[in-house]
């Protein structure tokens, strides 16, 4: 994995942002290399074309259209010669032309699929080593959207676009520097306007980068909501609720739609305005070069000499000396018009790929941000708890999400290792908050919470959570076998192992009668099994992980009595002489808990067992007995 790149809030350079990208596809570099040369080959054979065909000017098209000659064309063997050795260096110029451009295409194409494939992955690694909060804050689809569209984005660019942005620039390059070459005069006359459309389009780059930013946005708000919806979507037909969430999509779309047509006219608007300063360039350099020519100067023979430059197209010597420099003068303005057309042509091309090219750089932009981003990872004299007995201890431990709004406020408090300790409370008391500390999603603001007399800050992440199970209300089951879904406890583990798990589980009851048993696939989250068989397979997975501290979210509260009893059973046997950890909402489940804490607005309110609360007919007390007087149970 590449190192970390210094994080850059709104990444606004170019060339920056150009860097940062190939240094993700630095696997790519020879690819590139050999890209760029032939990239190089095809352009130099463009402009050897030209010349060529100047040379087929100045050597048979320009003297024999003048009827004055000192005698007739040359039409000897070697003049004939001639004449076929220039068309045949033209025409094969023109095959190598194609078949570099199809070997290039094949070329960047591959580059760009095994680029994004380097790309992508990079990326997954990085998501997947990202902070929980990393995803608190950035929706799912938003998140997919950067990691397959902007991908995909920044792949056309390298299939499409890449070989032709390097071509035009280099041919124009090349084309300037022969115009130079040939006259210098002309070719300041040939160019003049060229500042004024690199303002011109330098303008509207910055005004449309807004709108190209908004418009990957708006996709990844689209991606979101589409997940959210088909999750979520036997809630939108229980609550009659697809009226609504139909306008909510319209109303997305449309911006997107909107947002999308402004970026793509806007920038649209680059190629017929180079169009507009082009033929203008041209007119204004054919006028000035028929004037600065043929007309003008001290002896009316024009003030531009054709021999301002270190490269001529010479005029053969049967061309009467009388008219020579007439035909020397019109055969240098036939092909400085020739090489203008050419620019002008490259160049509108050029500005026609900038649009994709810029929305791209964009994606880019938003991959990057992600990649910028700081790991989840530990401290360098982090230490390594292989055997741990599971005692948790609180001391003045305060967190925060934001700051100015603490969440946990001076807790403490001591989970004795082997004991079941239930966390009891209202409604964002901060009982999820401390099971996220606890599991080091989140990192305490202040105070210390400890693991064994160690701060769990600085214990190894992977140490710490391989010896943490966690079972939570709502299982998630993997689209994948029951075998790999309960593997996920012990990647190690063998078929007979998690048999056997299943078996301690009760879970192989279920198991062993369906179609293809421990070989049955779950798809869409398991939706054809029960909560409780989804539990079941949850438990199986903690009891095979073997961890010393098992963390329980209510395991029961969404299934009937018997799978209940069931349930509760199977939790003994992963439980027993194991640190356990119970949020509890049903207070009837905790009665035999070794200690209950009662969170309540960020502070330990209360502590003791199930007895001991009960008698100080407390906050716990009236928790307990409202259950059981209207039959309310409590929220999380």
């Amino acid at each position: 994995m590449p190192p970390i790149i210094k994080q850059i809030k709104k990444p606004k350079n170019i060339i920056k942002t150009i860097k940062e990208v190939f240094f993700y596809y630095k696997n790519q570099k020879k690819s590139f290399i050999i890209g760029l040369i032939i990239t190089c080959f095809e352009c130099f054979f463009s402009v050897g074309a030209i010349i060529v065909n100047g040379f087929l000017y100045s050597w048979f098209i320009i003297p024999s259209s003048f009827i004055v000659v000192q005698q007739p064309p040359d039409y000897s063997l070697f003049g004939l010669f001639s004449f076929i050795w220039i068309t045949c260096s033209y025409l094969l110029l023109q095959l190598l032309i194609g078949f570099f451009t199809w070997v290039n295409q094949i070329i960047f194409l591959k580059l760009s699929e095994k680029s994004n494939t380097d790309l992508r992955n990079y990326l997954f690694k990085k998501i997947y080593n990202m902070p929980i909060n990393f995803f608190d804050t950035i929706p799912t689809g938003d998140i997919m959207s950067r990691a397959i569209n902007d991908i995909d984005s920044l792949g056309q660019a390298m299939s499409q676009n890449l070989a032709n942005f390097l071509y035009y620039a280099l041919e124009i390059i090349l084309l300037l520097t022969i115009m130079f070459l040939v006259n210098a005069m002309l070719a300041i006359f040939g160019i003049i306007l060229i500042p004024l459309s690199i303002l011109l389009n330098a303008l509207v780059i910055k005004r449309i980068q807004p709108f190209f930013k908004k418009q990957q946005k708006y996709l990844g708000d689209l991606n979101g909501l589409i997940e959210e919806n088909v999750s979520g979507m036997k809630v939108i037909s229980l609550f009659n609720m697809k009226k609504e969430t139909e306008k909510d999509f319209e109303e997305i779309n449309k911006k997107h739609m909107h947002n999308s047509i402004v970026a793509s006219a806007s920038s649209n608007i680059m190629l017929p305005l180079n169009i507009f300063i082009n033929n203008i360039s041209f007119v204004l350099f054919t006028t000035i070069g028929i004037f600065g020519l043929f007309f003008g100067g001290n002896s009316g023979n024009g003030w531009i000499s054709t021999n301002w430059g270190v490269f001529n197209f010479y005029i053969p010597d049967y061309v009467d000396p009388a008219i020579s420099s007439v035909v020397t003068k019109t055969t240098l303005l036939i092909v400085f018009t020739l090489i203008i057309r050419t620019v002008n042509s490259t160049s509108n091309q050029f500005v026609s790929i900038i649009g994709s090219m810029f929305l791209a750089l964009v994606s880019a932009e938003r991959v990057l941000e992600i990649l910028k981003k700081v790991e989840e990872s530990d401290d360098e004299n982090a230490l390594e708890m292989k055997k741990i007995k599971g005692e948790i201890k609180a001391v003045n431990l305060n967190f925060q999400y934001v700051p100015d709004k603490k969440i946990l406020k001076n807790v403490n408090f001591l989970i004795k290792p082997g004991k079941t300790t239930a966390i009891v409370g209202p409604t964002g008391g901060g009982k999820s908050t401390i099971i996220s500390l606890i599991t080091r999603f989140y990192n305490v603001t202040s105070g210390d919470l400890l693991l064994d007399d160690t701060p769990i800050k600085n214990i190894k992440l992977k140490s710490l959570r391989k010896n943490i199970a966690m079972i939570p209300q709502d299982t998630f089951l993997f689209n994948d076998t029951i075998f790999e879904n309960i593997r996920y406890g012990n990647i190690d583990a063998t078929n007979d192992e998690i048999i056997k798990a299943a078996k301690a589980t009760q879970a192989n009851n279920f198991i062993e009668k369906m179609s293809k048993k421990y070989e049955t696939r779950l798809d869409d989250n398991a939706i054809t099994l029960s909560q409780g068989q989804k539990q079941l397979i949850a438990i199986t997975r903690a009891f095979l992980s073997k961890a010393k501290i098992i963390i329980l979210d209510e395991a029961t509260s969404s299934v009937d009595s018997d799978t209940e009893l069931k349930i509760e059973e199977a939790i003994k046997r992963v439980s027993k002489n194991k640190t356990t950890i119970v949020i509890a909402h049903r207070l009837s489940t905790i009665k035999n808990a070794d200690n209950i804490l009662v969170v309540k607005d960020g502070k330990i309110f209360e502590q003791g067992n199930h007895k001991q609360l009960l008698k100080k007919n407390g906050f716990y007390a009236k928790l307990y007995n409202s259950q059981f007087t209207t039959g309310n149970i409590e929220d999380k």
